[in-house]
């Protein structure tokens, strides 16, 4: 009792600065600007674009396509390294949390000193509207209770009491509190425990470093690897065989070797999954949905669970009363705005509640009502007395509290009977009594009613979770409040309950198997949110998590995608942790990103399969003709490669990145198996197959027909750009190419007719071909391009169809 009472000697608390350091929040050592530039080049597609255009420039000497390529690399770059800073971004919003200053005791006095210089033993004094500087151990405690609902997501404050628990989930610590938290009832005296980086804020802190890649990032590192790797080996194979073979020059080899290096590589790729991305940004951003890393507006639309947040996401954050009991002759609500400390919308979450129930019902504090004495709230009494002018008593408290000092009768014994009901639908309950007589602690009072309370719940929420469900998005909800109440909000906003999981029963070994069935997760705290993030993930899920608190913090930076509710109640360091915010709070609002993210998931598809079949069929092309047509060396050059791939490519790709394809996309549920599922690749390399062949045949035609090199490449190159450009159709389909309302996108229709005019300019004007080494052709090319154009959607089709009776037949060869 002599340290409470004196606290620590200055040299003593000297020694323990020294020894576990300043009390702030860890801080992530930042990476140069040139460290981080060089991990954005280090995946080996950029590797491969990166050889391309130094070999375009200094090799081939095609200023414009080298720049071109180096250009996109240092763009991609760019964005890149603007995204490594959030997690920076999101520690340094988490240090305004904690207190500037604080009230201790040093050598028998009290003193304010920067909370910084707190340590471990230290004596706290905190009252009603103080931050707490540090975790601590409460010694001494008046009323005292604290909001901390950014740490467990409850929204009622939490009571604290000397002696009390010190372990168990956060919400039942009624012993301890908080760093970073605000008291709001009281005063009390605490000893810090932990300071810096040992306190919850500061784990929650630790946490947020890292940040896990979505879906897209994966997939298309995936690809990245798969396309170097195919463009290394097949360059390599071709020069090996071709010095085998003999009869070419080196220089040709190596030129051989560039241009089917340049053919492998999408060079568009990049740019035109991230200009979908972006656009489709600004258009979320204009329905109240702000996405702060692009890549998580196609991991929403891939999303398989939603693991919502309670408080501030299917709630607001605040209670609000739910039902009520009567007495006749009674002013009930008259009675709850006596006995009430809250003013102008502050205070005690359940007094501003039942201030807002009372105004509902037009009783406001009237002027008059002078305060003769009051005992406030406490979580030894379990209730609230005051004496206004009359002399009139008034009691609010529990139910057992209160109504065990009214007097015997009807109405009591009814009031009493009530309260299981009310208890059961996972309300909190509130008794009030009265009497005329200033003893705060007199007996035989009259019952007034009951006030039952919940979290308010959001306009939208029902409907968000209805709508999820259609989608085929199984939601979770998670929380620090009770299993009760959590139960209670859940069925009332349309969630699966069952099973419901507390933080206490995730003990055993089956902790991740037990995680992953949860329907409700009750009592948990910030690690076990990011535990269950990680069960859902390491499961095959893709995860969205939402929320608005600290407590929110490492899960939403840690999931495939974290949508923080900037709402009223929504702090900063959820915001800064989050991929995607949305400005409203309401979660309705959720179901809009993820009906976008659908979309573009879908056409995010669309465009990589086209991309990738059109430069596998130009592998297929530069290989064929290497060995096909001996004298011809490469039907393609690298220059013509590039502008295909550079320009008429991009163009199209983009146009399928904005594309609006007919349909709800909710309706429409992506796959498990990722974007280039085995499926989709084989697909993919079948459209290849027919396109190169289209041009295979439209080139051996030319050289039959005694055009010189110059217009049988020109033939190649238009044959390749016209059947591509009607494949762009074939990948934006979801069954059919010219299923019903094709003619819809209008985006694409004008990206293929204005390709195709700006091919056919290049083409016709020699200025221009003479550039890209190109040559007026005979009509007859320009029929054969036009065929090979028009027969690319039907032979596709044919293919698919072929391979749904298939797997139809062979799904009912299985079948018992």
């Amino acid at each position: 009792m002599t340290h409470a009472r004196d606290g620590l000697a200055e040299d003593e608390a000297a020694r323990l600065l020294s020894e576990h350091g300043r009390n702030e929040l860890p801080e992530p050592k930042r990476r140069s600007l040139l460290s981080r530039a060089a991990r954005q080049l280090a995946d080996p597609l950029s590797i491969l674009l990166l050889i391309a255009g130094v070999v375009t420039l200094a090799v081939l000497g095609e200023v414009p396509e080298g720049a071109a390529i180096l250009a996109i690399l240092a763009v991609n770059m760019v964005i890149g390294v603007s995204q490594e800073a959030k997690a920076e971004q999101a520690v340094r919003a988490l240090r305004t949390m904690t207190a500037p200053m604080a009230k201790v005791r040093r050598d028998g006095s009290v003193r304010r000193i920067p909370a910084a210089e707190v340590v471990p033993g230290d004596v706290i004094e905190v009252a009603a509207g103080d931050r707490v500087p540090a975790d601590a151990r409460v010694v001494e405690a008046v009323s005292l209770a604290a909001n901390e609902s950014m740490l467990t997501g409850e929204s009622r404050s939490a009571g604290k009491r000397a002696g009390g628990l010190l372990e168990g989930s956060l919400g039942d610590r009624d012993g301890e509190l908080f760093s970073g938290t605000m008291i709001v009832r009281g005063s009390g005296v605490a000893v810090a425990t932990s300071t810096g980086a040992g306190t919850q804020m500061g784990r929650i802190a630790s946490a947020l470093h890292g940040q896990v890649k979505g879906p897209l990032e994966v997939e298309l590192a995936r690809v990245s690897k798969r396309i170097g790797v195919l463009a290394v080996a097949a360059g390599l194979v071709m020069v090996a065989l071709g010095f085998t073979r003999g009869g070419i020059a080196p220089f040709d080899l190596v030129l051989a070797g560039v241009a089917l290096a340049i053919a492998a590589v999408p060079e568009s790729m990049a740019a035109a999954v991230t200009t979908a991305l972006a656009l489709g940004s600004q258009r979320m951003a204009r329905l109240g949905v702000i996405v702060r890393r692009l890549s998580a507006i196609q991991a929403l639309g891939a999303t398989t669970v939603i693991a919502s947040d309670k408080t501030g996401t299917l709630t607001t954050g605040r209670l609000a009363v739910a039902d009520r009991v009567t007495v006749p002759g009674a002013d009930l609500w008259r009675a709850a705005v006596r006995c009430n400390d809250a003013r102008d919308g502050l205070g005690d979450a359940v007094d501003v509640a039942l201030l807002s129930g009372a105004a509902h019902h037009g009783v406001r504090p009237e002027p008059g009502d002078t305060r003769l004495a009051a005992r406030p709230f406490d979580a030894d009494t379990r209730s609230m007395a005051v004496v206004t002018d009359g002399p009139v008593l008034t009691v609010k408290g529990a139910p057992e509290v209160v109504l065990a000092r009214c007097a015997p009768g009807g109405e009591t014994d009814r009031l009493a009977a009530a309260v299981p009901d009310l208890a059961r639908r996972g309300l909190r309950v509130l008794a009030l009594a009265e009497g005329d007589t200033a003893d705060l602690d007199a007996t035989g009072l009259r019952p007034v009613g009951l006030v039952a309370l919940s979290d308010e719940i959001r306009a939208s929420a029902r409907q968000a979770v209805a709508d999820s469900r259609a989608g085929g998005i199984r939601v979770i909800m998670v929380t620090g409040d009770h299993a009760d109440t959590a139960r209670a909000v859940a069925e009332e906003v349309g969630i699966e309950p069952d099973p419901v999981v507390t933080g206490a029963g995730l003990d055993g070994a089956d902790r991740a198997d037990r995680l992953r069935e949860a329907g409700v997760l009750a009592r948990v705290d910030p690690e076990t949110k990011l535990d269950l993030v990680r069960a859902l993930r390491d499961g095959g899920e893709v995860v969205a998590m939402t929320g608005d608190g600290v407590n929110d913090a490492p899960a939403l930076r840690h999931a495939d995608v974290g949508v923080a509710m900037a709402g009223e109640e929504g702090t900063d360091v959820a915001r800064e942790a989050a991929a995607v915010v949305v400005t409203n709070g309401e979660l309705g609002t959720i179901v809009t990103g993820v009906r976008e993210g659908r979309r573009l998931h879908h056409n995010v598809g669309s465009m990589i399969g086209y991309l990738l079949a059109g430069n596998l069929a130009e592998i297929f092309l530069v290989l064929v003709g290497l060995f096909l047509w001996p004298d011809l060396v490469i039907p393609l050059l690298p220059v013509q490669l590039l502008w295909i791939n550079l320009v008429l490519d991009g163009i199209p790709a983009i146009a399928l990145g904005v594309d609006r394809a007919p349909g709800d996309p909710l309706a429409t549920r992506p796959g498990r198996d990722g974007l280039l599922s085995r499926r989709v690749l084989g697909r993919i390399a079948i459209r290849s197959l027919i396109v190169g062949v289209l041009v295979v045949a439209a080139v051996e035609a030319a050289r039959r027909l005694g055009w010189d090199d110059t217009q049988v490449r020109t033939q190649a190159v238009l044959t390749l750009v016209f059947a591509r450009l009607t494949l762009a159709y074939v990948a934006r389909a979801r069954r059919w190419t010219f299923e019903h309302g094709w003619w819809r996108g209008r985006a694409v229709l004008l990206a293929v007719l204005g390709t195709a005019a700006l091919q056919a300019l290049v083409t016709l004007v020699p200025p221009l071909g003479a550039l890209l080494a190109l040559a007026p052709v005979p009509p007859l090319g320009w029929g054969m391009a036009l065929g090979a154009a028009l027969l690319t959607p039907p032979l596709c089709d044919l293919v698919r169809r072929v391979g749904i009776r298939h797997r139809s037949r062979t799904s009912r060869d299985q079948r018992p």
